[in-house]
């Protein structure tokens, strides 16, 4: 793209520009989704991230130099979100239990060469939950999911803390007994 014709996008752009905005998306947006998708291997991520992106660059308009890469900016941009989003992938429950699943041991331990997908495994995941008694599945989401206490889910669900151990230990135990079975079948039969 000619630098001057980029320079004249950023200038409108940065003074409210609409019309500008537009232009400088149709010709960065198909090069950004194609670097966002190859690093998060997710349509609809990339596309969230891509849109979000663009966002940001209107809400930081007036913060941008005409003198600087903006295709960079952008890229900048996207990649701090694509870290942002697997930060927060590896604090979801899914994750944590994904990686303690014998499943991912055994691929770490000897070096599979087949991956597991972990969009598999959480949709399995969400599977093995609805197992779970009703009790059980509350008690499990407000420790592991909203990080809450055992003494304060007790006094949330007026129960003793004992009882919120047992239920959270019988719900761990349903669980990793649902997704070890899952992975063991998977292993031998690819």
């Amino acid at each position: 793209m000619n630098r001057d014709i980029c320079i004249s996008l950023i200038i409108g752009l940065k003074s409210g520009s609409y019309e500008d905005f537009d232009k400088l998306y149709a010709i960065y947006s198909d090069m950004l989704y194609g670097f966002v998708l190859n690093l998060t291997k997710s349509p609809s991520e990339a596309e969230d991230i891509l849109q979000e992106t663009f966002l940001r660059v209107w809400q930081t308009r007036a913060k941008i130099s005409e003198d600087k890469s903006f295709k960079s900016y952008l890229y900048t941009i996207a990649r701090n979100l694509i870290i942002d989003s697997f930060r927060d992938q590896m604090k979801s429950v899914a994750f944590e239990e994904y990686i303690n699943s014998e499943a991912y041991q055994s691929y770490t331990e000897n070096c599979v060469e087949e991956s597991i997908d972990f969009d598999e495994f959480q949709r399995v995941f969400e599977k093995a939950k609805r197992k779970l008694t009703e009790r059980q599945l509350q008690i499990f989401e407000l420790s592991r999911e909203r990080e809450l206490s055992i003494s304060v889910i007790a006094e949330t669900l007026h129960l003793s803390e004992k009882t919120v151990k047992n239920q959270l230990s019988l719900a761990m135990k349903t669980l990793r007994d649902e997704l070890s079975y899952y992975y063991l079948f998977i292993f031998l039969f690819l």
